[in-house]
């Protein structure tokens, strides 16, 4: 009989571990940010009736799931049966600059499609092509109002995203951006506001452009920005001095990507540069916000869509093949600009 090994997890360990393991206070985030609770306490702490009342939910339920995040920094019990807001909670009101309400709702395609992650890990394909049995870009095309959802958590990450990326890389004298796979012009709105002179064009799919007129007219910028329409896997605008990809490559595989990469290096002239903002993986155990944000983003790519991240030698090797040489690595708060030109 095999004598059972001594434990060596501390205390510390077991309730750090425990707090990673557990999907409960994820959910409870989602469901009481898609009740709009924070977006009552802007003005002052509330009563859970007063709460319940205004959320149109259950008063007895919403105080047992304000008491938990409670316990995690998120809103505060003031008084008993009292809650306002704390640092964390504020980022769950829909109306502030750095609310990240719409990037962690209830999403319940995406929901499925987690609970069979394992199959991903066991055969490297995406869980949600199993669960729904079509791929997730074919899912959003056909079901409007989950893109919608998507387009708007794609603009709340793109708020954080584009600030790091804007301040990290020398933009000065750059006079036109193609942003390939640009969404509905979030990041290329930020980056045309941040440059007065510069001129853009939205690239993307027509069902997800025809969302950007009113993202660009909010941002006062689509008397400089062209919107097209179309499939990177066909042609791209040419012509432009910089080409932009944030957090699109590492959706497909690797012939894919460099279908994509030779169209953009066929768009391209001999003085262009382009920019891949996307996830980078590197070894080891750091834990740095840009590796974990990486590492995060490598494994939904793996539960939606098959798609990975690459390491800088890997996406070197995917821009040979399609003409261009990648030139430096810049790093930023979230992930890196990886550069490369046409050789």
């Amino acid at each position: 009989m095999t004598t059972p090994a001594r434990p060596t997890a501390s205390v510390e360990a077991i309730e750090r571990f425990t707090e990673l393991a557990d999907y409960v206070i994820p959910f409870t985030i989602r469901a009481v940010g898609e009740l709009g609770v924070a977006d009552q306490l802007r003005d002052g702490s509330k009563s859970i009736e007063e709460l319940a009342a205004a959320t149109n939910s259950h008063a007895p339920s919403l105080y047992r799931a304000l008491l938990a995040l409670a316990s995690k920094g998120i809103f505060t019990e003031v008084e008993p049966g009292r809650f306002g807001l704390t640092p964390m909670a504020e980022l769950l009101r829909s109306d502030t600059m750095l609310s990240l309400r719409d990037g962690y709702r209830l999403l319940s395609a995406d929901i499925q499609a987690w609970a069979r992650f394992d199959y991903s890990l066991r055969t490297g394909t995406a869980a949600f092509d199993l669960v729904h049995e079509q791929g997730y870009w074919d899912y959003l095309a056909t079901h409007s109002a989950y893109s919608r959802r998507f387009d708007r958590a794609m603009q709340t990450f793109t708020k954080l995203e584009a600030r790091a990326i804007i301040a990290a890389y020398p933009w000065t004298g750059v006079d036109t951006v193609v942003d390939i796979g640009g969404g509905n012009g979030a990041f290329l709105s930020f980056l045309l506001r941040s440059y007065r002179t510069m001129r853009g064009t939205l690239f993307d799919q027509p069902h997800v452009v025809s969302g950007a007129d009113a993202v660009l007219a909010a941002a006062r910028v689509e008397d400089r920005c062209t919107v097209v329409g179309g499939s990177a896997f066909e042609s791209i605008p040419a012509g432009a001095q910089v080409y932009t990809m944030k957090r699109v490559l590492y959706d497909f595989d690797n012939d894919e990507a460099v279908t994509i990469l030779r169209n953009v290096r066929a768009a391209m002239t001999d003085d262009s540069r382009f920019l891949l903002c996307d996830p980078v993986l590197e070894p080891g155990d750091r834990s740095d916000i840009s590796t974990t944000y990486g590492r995060i983003y490598d494994l939904l790519m793996l539960a939606m869509v098959s798609g990975h991240a690459r390491s800088v030698d890997e996406l070197a090797k995917l821009f040979s093949e399609a003409g261009l040489q990648l030139t430096r690595v810049v790093p930023t708060h979230v992930f890196p600009i990886v550069e490369a030109r046409p050789v």
